[in-house]
């Protein structure tokens, strides 16, 4: 009787440990989905390469997050009975961090293989790099719908680039520099004064992160199969000094 006794304590024991640290486990997947929602959905990892070199661009929230989400695949099922026991909020936490960390996974891995971004436009042969997929920027109460943005390794510097649809209003053997940028300077000026080319970073292997020197924009219209265009650039003293004084100054992308 007492024997029994016993191996029922000992297994009582077991059991609370196993609930703590379910418990644990909940909070500590709730904690990093707040954390991973920052880079909600974002690819892990870009890989760079190029004739002049090559790199690798990590975005370690979304790999943190990946890597809990696995975990979480395995957890959930696996220990779902002790989750149920835990308290209300644990639970609620728990199933939240860890459903969340797992949508996070299947959208940073699945989607780009799926689907991915859409197809460069304006790169003139050159290599797109850290591409980004479509947003919507709000400026001045206008809302413009931005295919894509992302980096260009060209001969006068790096240059962070956005792609922006546009219904071509002159025929394009008729646009210019000027024309070109009374329509896109709100997306450079935007993009400056909101760092918005800052957030990507192209390292160079052994030579670390290399510097956006430019802003270019890529006017374009899908005709069918057929893309038209132009592409306008500035570099960032250029925008910074066209902000200040409020005179255009062009430099066009080749």
């Amino acid at each position: 009787m007492e024997e029994t006794q016993i191996s029922n304590e000992v297994e009582d024991k077991k059991q609370a440990r196993v609930i703590k640290r379910a418990g644990e486990n909940c909070i500590v997947l709730f904690v990093v989905f707040v954390i991973v929602l920052f880079a909600f959905g974002k690819s892990p990892v870009n890989r760079i390469t190029s004739d002049g070199g090559g790199g690798v661009n990590y975005n370690m929230i979304s790999c943190i997050g990946i890597a809990l989400g696995l975990y979480a695949l395995f957890f959930i099922p696996i220990r779902l009975i002790t989750i149920l026991e835990l308290t209300t909020a644990k639970k609620v936490l728990g199933l939240i961090g860890g459903i969340g960390l797992i949508t996070h996974s299947v959208i940073a891995v699945a989607m780009p293989l799926s689907y991915g971004v859409p197809q460069a436009v304006g790169t003139g042969g050159n290599q797109p790099m850290a591409q980004s997929g479509q947003e919507q920027w709000q400026i001045d109460g206008k809302e413009y719908h931005i295919e894509s943005t992302y980096l260009l390794r060209l001969p006068e510097g790096l240059q962070y680039t956005i792609e922006y649809p546009w219904k071509v209003k002159v025929p394009i053997v008729e646009m210019n520099d000027e024309r070109a940028l009374e329509i896109v300077f709100p997306l450079m000026k935007h993009a400056y004064e909101k760092g918005f080319y800052k957030r990507m970073r192209i390292s160079k292997l052994g030579k670390g992160n290399m510097a956006i020197s430019r802003i270019g924009v890529t006017l374009f219209e899908r005709r069918g199969k057929e893309v038209g265009g132009y592409k306008v650039a500035l570099s960032l003293d250029e925008i910074k000094s066209r902000i200040e004084q409020g005179e255009p100054s062009t430099q066009r992308s080749e």
